[in-house]
């Protein structure tokens, strides 16, 4: 089993729901394909770090904090829009993750 297998594993076991998580993750792959988005190795780990944490919150019906909406004005509407389909993936979620999410689709962009 090679490093990343691993090191994405071991993420995903501190979702509390692994299942879960690897359906949203599976999700997110053919988004990112279709889209012709490639993230490096860290990249993906961060990403798989923030599904972990959104799978927790669905699950937990745990909110973050408000978010100001401003400092995404520089992200993409595309990066926005695939972030809001990944999080309509899971439930319990509120809006704002969107946002946060998109952040690493804009990221790999500029690879």
């Amino acid at each position: 089993m090679n490093q990343q297998i691993t090191k994405e594993s071991e993420i995903i076991a501190k979702s509390g729901n692994s299942d879960l998580c690897i359906e949203v993750l599976s999700y997110s792959k053919k988004s990112l394909e279709a889209k012709k988005i490639v993230m490096t190795e860290t990249q993906w780990l961060s990403f798989v770090s923030h599904i972990v944490g959104m799978v927790y919150r669905s699950t937990n019906m745990e909110a973050i904090p408000a978010i100001e909406k401003a400092i995404f004005n520089e992200v993409s509407q595309d990066s926005i829009e695939m972030a809001s389909d990944i999080c309509k993936q899971l439930s319990n979620l509120q809006d704002d993750e969107k946002y946060l999410l998109s952040i690493h689709f804009e990221a790999a962009k500029l690879n």
